[in-house]
């Protein structure tokens, strides 16, 4: 198995992954694909994520979709044990699995690995209530303003607006180990025995921007508003990791009257347009690979 490779299509967001996947597993029927976006594994997040259809994923086998619901954390660590479980048993079955998707950090951690950080709940428990409760007294930008000293990699990384939980989840693991969470990312594990052949798709940036902007409007035409709604009404809060999904708060604002349905679109093309800048950044070193 360690000769083995596998074909990882992956690029920025709207840059057209799933088309040109689906284009090869309709061109050889082992083929089946496995997930490597984040948001597709929530339960229930569909038009926000442009999830692939049931009846696609009814005629080519999709996996890693569906498995969680909103409120479950899931890390790249857990990401890559059940990935590397998947494929090995995908191949055991003589099909052929393709890794599609533009969570570049999941990629990284599935075949380069991850060392996952064992932590008691009653730990966790504690770091969270001391957390909390500083962010209370100071406040989430006094929090993230702190957090330059102990974990610089993620201060760089957490935006002041719109990221509470990465911020939590900094704060936490380091309350909980004494250790910064991005300093603690940067340890491998053990690499995959399979090794990846990437395709990377890369657009020119102005086409991007409009397939990223027709794309949001046509999610919106397609009810991406009720799905929210209809969220909203199960019980789904903004503070569940699912909602990290661009455009979810938005949309959830939108139902609260504190924007209007087109002040939220120019955020979520604005913000989609940030993340696919990062992406792209990301999947360089994809490239030469």
């Amino acid at each position: 198995m360690a000769s083995k490779s596998i074909l990882v299509i992956t690029g920025p967001t709207a840059s057209g992954k799933t088309e040109f996947a689906l284009n090869l597993a309709r061109n050889d029927r082992k083929v089946e694909i496995v997930n490597a976006d984040a948001f597709l594994l929530y339960r229930g997040f569909e038009v926000g994520t442009a999830k692939p259809s049931v009846e696609l994923r009814g005629e080519i086998p999709h996996h890693l979709i569906d498995i969680l619901d909103p409120q479950e954390q899931f890390s790249a660590a857990d990401y890559s044990k059940i990935a590397r479980n998947v494929i090995r048993e995908i191949i055991s079955r003589d099909k052929v699995p393709i890794v599609v998707g533009g969570t570049g950090f999941y990629i990284d951690a599935l075949f380069e690995g991850i060392m996952p950080v064992e932590i008691s709940e009653d730990r966790i428990a504690l770091a969270k209530e001391r957390y909390n409760l500083e962010l209370k007294e100071f406040g989430f930008d006094e929090m993230h303003e702190r957090l330059r000293e102990i974990d610089p990699i993620l201060f760089a990384q957490i935006r002041r607006e719109g990221n509470p939980i990465r911020l939590e989840r900094a704060w936490t693991h380091y309350y909980a180990t004494g250790e910064p969470l991005g300093e603690s990312r940067k340890q491998k594990g053990e690499p995959f025995e399979i090794r990846p052949e990437y395709i990377v798709l890369e657009i020119p940036r102005p086409e991007l921007w409009q397939r990223i902007e027709s794309r949001i409007d046509e999610m919106i035409e397609n009810g991406w508003l009720d799905e929210v709604k209809s969220l909203k009404n199960r019980g789904i809060t903004q503070d569940m990791p699912a909602m990290r999904a661009i455009g979810y708060r938005e949309m959830f604002d939108v139902t609260e009257d504190k924007l209007s349905l087109e002040e939220a679109r120019v955020l979520i093309i604005f913000r989609t347009r940030q993340y696919a800048k990062r992406q792209a950044t990301w999947m360089r070193k994809y490239v030469s690979a």
